[in-house]
């Protein structure tokens, strides 16, 4: 396997960013606002932009995608955990694609 100078430059450029973004991440930290609505915002970030991949992914899955987003929604509410959410909507896919071929 050979690389070429190319590949090894976008490569070293694509950690130099992810490290970059991290460090940049700690560095602000401090300056984010502890209270407030902002920080309200922020803290809800994660899950809005979770959810924004996920939505898409489930909606061009079909009827079985829909199925294991609404068995995961099902799950997290009557549960609180996340990893029995996940495992009840991957599970309920797989069934669905094993069974049905969907």
């Amino acid at each position: 396997m050979t690389f070429t100078p190319e590949a090894i430059l976008t490569i070293l450029g694509m950690a130099v960013v992810t490290y970059g973004m991290r460090l940049g991440g700690l560095l602000m930290a401090d300056r984010l606002p502890q209270s407030g609505r902002w920080a309200h915002v922020l803290e809800r970030l994660p899950g809005a932009v979770l959810i924004s991949v996920w939505v898409p992914s489930a909606l061009s899955s079909g009827a079985i995608g829909i199925a294991g987003a609404v068995a995961t929604l099902v799950a997290m509410v009557a549960t609180r955990n996340l990893f029995a959410a996940m495992i009840a909507g991957m599970g309920l896919v797989a069934l669905g694609r094993y069974f049905i071929g969907a």
